[in-house]
This record gives structure tokens, sequence and C-alpha cells, in this order.
């Protein structure tokens, strides 16, 4: 059996990286739901954070990851064309995960902060307590969408490889 390429082997990471991201947010879903005391807190507005965070890592893991995966997999062989650039491809890969995580500890904190000081505490001070994890999410979400253009440009420039 020949080893795998660089591209087969991040191929199968975005795949790894799908089924975590799936495995986290489905049980995260299903906590958030299933267990009163935690449905409760995240009751309150400032909370939300929380299920916004539980919300990016399925859309930005779970599904992108796989959609991911199979355009670096199914565009090549139809274009029977290789990916314009295996370095570009693991910069996609990288910064996207980074920049995810960065994007759900942000949330996550950010919500349960505000959902702690929710009750006891002013809007000014859930806003200030909030401010250094939504800007860590910002950061995150910059990160996350220069990683979306760095694929896109990656599968621009396999297929214009094809037509030149």
């Amino acid at each position: 059996m020949e080893p795998l390429t660089v591209v087969e082997r991040y191929i199968l990471r975005f795949f790894y990286a799908c089924i975590a991201y799936a495995l986290i947010g489905f049980s995260w879903g299903a906590i958030q739901s299933g267990i009163p005391v935690i449905r409760h807190f995240l009751e309150a507005p400032a909370a939300r954070f929380i299920i916004l965070a539980h919300g990016h890592i399925n859309l930005l893991g779970w599904v992108e990851m796989a959609i991911f995966g199979a355009s670096y997999y199914i565009i090549p062989k139809v274009l029977k064309q290789d990916v314009y650039s295996e370095r570009l491809l693991k910069i996609h890969f990288w910064s996207h995960n980074f920049g995810l995580c960065l994007m759900v500890i942000g949330f996550f904190v950010a919500g349960y902060l505000g959902g702690s000081l929710f009750w006891d505490g002013t809007p000014e001070l859930i806003a200030k307590a909030k401010a250094p994890w939504m800007g860590m999410v910002g950061m995150g979400g910059f990160l996350v969408l220069a990683a979306n253009g760095v694929f896109a440009y990656n599968i621009y420039k396999t297929a214009a490889a094809r037509r030149g």
C-alpha cells in the first residue's frame, strides 16, 4: 500500500476534525437542552453567547469541515487536476481550526460571565466582563473568514489551472 500524499492526509484531517466537532456539538446540544438547570441558565439573555458557541462549532466545525474535505477531494478528481497549493491547504486547515477554537472559547466565556452576572449585575458590568472575550470572538472570526478566503482562492486556482 502506497503512503498517502500531503493532500490526502489533509483531506482526512478535515474529516477527522468534522467528526470531532460533530461529537462535541451534538453532545453540547443535548446537554443544553436536556439538563434543566443549564436550560434555565441559558434563558438569561446575557448567556446567549453559549448558544452561539454551540451553533458555531456545529456550522463552522462539523458542516464546513465536511464541505472542505469533500471539496478538496472531489474538485481535483472532477478536473483531473492537482490541488493548486498544498501550502495553502495546510494554512486553510490550521487557521480555520485555530480561529474556530478562539471563537468558541470566546463565545462560551462571554456567555458564562454574562449569564452569571445577569441577575445581580448592571448592563455596564456585564458588557465590561464580556468585552475582552468578544474581542477574542472577533479575532477568531476574522481568522476563519481569512481561512475561507484561502480555500476559495486555492479552489479557484485549481480550476483555473485546468482551463489554462
